[in-house]
């Protein structure tokens, strides 16, 4: 018959004086929680990009996104028009 190891529990080998987890943050964090509502067909990319990803790692995808699509508001409301987007309103408008 073979002998099996059983190891402590791990209330026995972790030290009460060791902290466990996360570091709590020194800065105010705001939460901003919003509903995404995607319709397959029209936003089948959207559903792909999201269908790949944890349930719980999506919001870091989302802010990664946002960051590398350049959304960035210079005065809270209206993101800035560059050259191209005139050149294109010009061409297609008169």
């Amino acid at each position: 018959m073979e002998t099996f190891s059983v190891s402590k529990p791990q209330s026995e080998r972790v030290s009460m004086n060791v902290k466990r987890g996360r570091p709590r943050l020194t800065c105010h964090v705001r939460q901003i929680r919003f509903t995404l509502s995607l319709r397959e067909g029209e936003d089948y990319d959207l559903l792909l990009f999201f269908a790949d990803i944890p349930e719980r790692r999506r919001a870091g995808a989302l802010k990664t996104a946002l960051r590398a699509g350049g959304v960035s508001l210079s005065d809270g409301f209206t993101p800035d028009s560059d050259d191209l987007d005139l050149t294109i309103q010009g061409l297609v408008f008169g």
